[in-house]
């Protein structure tokens, strides 16, 4: 078999603070491994710091903030032209060890089902899963993995309902079948749980590997979301329950209302509204999204 070739596709928004900590701690021995920086428009001198520090990695620049979601479709769209064979999305705000990626390749190898390959997300300090990464694993999300860790009897790999993409391991033909990495519905946040829905709907899975790890540094901003964020999670998850297009479209309607009910009793009145009206005004929007899902070319 050839040397797997891997395209790293690190997404960068004012990365200053993590970007050389992220790059000087890739290291791949046995892999063919180029890493691509897409940058968001950044304004805080990351291009210039990587272009000054490490000349060896790609940099996309953008004109204008394409979003997680977007940027890394151009790093896709250049790992295809490429020819590689896997991409791996890594975040700007980790931290990785000596052959990670090789280690992920060998367990995708295993398994014709896999179709997103994780490592486990330590916190910052390395005493402890990162914390959200931690909420992820469950008796029903992720099945046997608390016991087998509990009693000392590790398997390779489990498979887990949710990850989010920090470290994702994914083939580009499995992309391919797919119709594309990163759906435009998407800006940021929710553009992981979407590829996770539509990677079930073409029978593949998810798994995370128990030997290996990154860090993801995230503690330091904890509960520091800003007050615009908050407001845009309702629609962020109002997009993510019409678009799994593993429920049928009405019974995803009737999520959605049962959430601006919520919403009601909660008395955001305003949420609650936008919430009711989604599927109304965008309804053929959203179905034409929803087929693209289908097929080979989404949206």
């Amino acid at each position: 078999m050839n040397e797997p070739k891997v395209v790293c596709i690190i997404v960068t928004y004012n990365a200053l603070r993590w970007i050389e900590k992220c790059l000087s701690t890739i290291s791949e021995e046995t892999i063919k491994i180029e890493i691509i920086v897409v940058d968001n428009n950044s304004t805080d001198n990351t291009v210039d710091f990587i272009k000054n520090n490490f000349p060896k990695v790609q940099i996309l620049p953008q004109t204008k903030n394409l979003g997680f979601s977007g940027a890394n479709n151009v790093g896709y769209e250049w790992a295809k032209k490429a020819d590689a064979d896997y991409i791996y999305l890594l975040n700007q705000d980790t931290i990785s060890y000596p052959n990670t990626v090789a280690k992920l390749i060998s367990i995708y190898q295993k398994d014709s089902a896999i179709g997103v390959v994780s490592p486990l997300h330590l916190n910052d300090t390395t005493e402890k899963l990162d914390k959200k990464f931690e909420d992820y694993i469950t008796a029903g999300s992720c099945p046997n993995y608390i016991s087998d860790m509990s009693l000392g009897n590790p398997k390779e790999y489990y498979s887990i309902g949710f990850v989010n993409a920090a470290a994702w391991l994914i083939s580009i033909e499995t992309v391919k079948k797919m119709g594309g990495l990163f759906s435009s519905a998407f800006f940021h946040y929710g553009e992981d749980s979407n590829f996770l829905s539509r990677l079930r709907f073409h029978k593949k899975k998810c798994v995370i590997v128990p030997n290996c790890f990154i860090h993801h540094l995230r503690e330091e901003r904890a509960g520091k979301m800003s007050a615009e964020f908050e407001k845009k999670k309702l629609s962020i998850k109002k997009v993510e329950i019409m678009m799994n297009v593993n429920v049928e479209y009405n019974k995803a309607v009737s999520t959605l209302y049962r959430y601006a009910g919520q919403q009601v009793f909660k008395r955001n009145f305003s949420g609650a509204y936008e919430l009711f009206t989604y599927p109304i005004f965008s309804k053929s929007s959203i179905k034409k999204i929803r087929e693209s899902y289908k097929t080979q070319q989404i949206i």
